[in-house]
């Protein structure tokens, strides 16, 4: 009797855990082991994608002219806009997104918008620095941004050891994000780093930004991800991700969307505090990696020059 008790109460455990996260389930992903064997050995495969990504059709501009000239880049920051942010992508230009210590790329990544796409043609034109999708710049379509963002960089020619995706509210240190990169992640791992969440809830109050359904995600938590707002790695985790995004049912909860990916991929998320996840005073950013709270780019200027006069 205490036997039978006993099975019973494990397929019980079993049947509930496979509810509480998707990694337990194939809802979201089919057949991953062998995509999986055939990324790594050809570096893409020949099953069907579960999400039809049009990527010819992606881009209002050729994103191959950004990267024409490019050498050898140690840290390539690829800064995801909302295309009315004309204001944070000029600070960041004279900011974080244009340091001399290191060999340093930015470009930033925008949707379109009715009525206002011939402005930023003009602001690209003039930078040579954005990237424009031909994807509605809303913040339900931000998970888009990501999965564009990192099949256009597997596509290009690009010699860049790290790539650190951020949000453009953000001040990064690159000097120290690189730093860590070193130290952290070499070119042949599959890694990415940041600062991660455990166990947390989908937001199932239909008000919120983020509100996502039983029906779109039947599980009571969300696997391990990294917040989406400052997310480290290199280009060899890149080309995996790229085709990765193709084979994993989309979420529009971009940073958990990622999660989800490299959950399927075994690809090896990893925690770093330096990554804040909320806004810190300036006197205690010397040695952060990336804060978040930079919504005002006079702000961004403020501060930035206090940190460089303060050293």
């Amino acid at each position: 009797m205490l036997l039978l008790c006993g099975f019973l109460f494990f397929q019980l455990y079993k049947g509930s855990q496979s509810k509480l996260y998707c990694g337990k389930n194939n809802l979201f992903w089919n057949n991953i082991d062998h995509i999986l064997a055939n990324v790594v050995q050809n570096g893409s495969s020949n099953e069907t994608p579960v999400n039809a990504i049009l990527i010819k059709e992606a881009f209002l501009e050729d994103p191959n002219k950004l990267f024409e000239a490019s050498d050898h880049i140690q840290l390539l920051l690829v800064v995801k806009s909302h295309l009315l942010n004309f204001g944070k992508r000029e600070a960041i230009r004279k900011t974080w997104g244009n340091i001399k210590e290191l060999r340093v790329k930015t470009v930033f990544v925008v949707g379109y918008l009715q009525n206002m796409t011939d402005v930023v043609h003009f602001e690209s034109k003039l930078n040579k620095d954005i990237i424009i999708l031909n994807v509605e710049d809303t913040y339900k379509n931000i998970v888009y941004k990501s999965i564009y963002s990192l099949i256009c960089l597997s596509t290009l020619n690009i010699k860049a050891e790290f790539v650190h995706l951020v949000d453009d509210d953000r001040l990064v240190n690159a000097v120290n994000v690189y730093d860590v990169a070193k130290e952290s992640v070499t070119q042949s791992d599959v890694a990415m780093l940041g600062y991660m969440f455990h166990a947390t809830k989908p937001f199932r109050r239909e008000t919120s930004n983020n509100y996502i359904s039983w029906e779109e995600y039947p599980f009571v938590y969300f696997p391990p991800y990294i917040i989406g707002g400052t997310l480290l790695t290199n280009m060899k985790t890149v080309q995996v991700l790229a085709v990765a995004v193709q084979y994993v049912r989309i979420i529009q909860i971009e940073d958990v969307f990622i999660g989800i990916v490299a959950t399927a991929f075994k690809i090896n998320m990893r925690h770093h505090s330096g990554f804040l996840p909320y806004k810190k005073p300036v006197n205690q950013l010397g040695n952060i990696l990336s804060c978040p709270g930079y919504d005002i780019p006079y702000t961004l200027l403020r501060d930035w020059e206090i940190l460089n006069t303060s050293e």
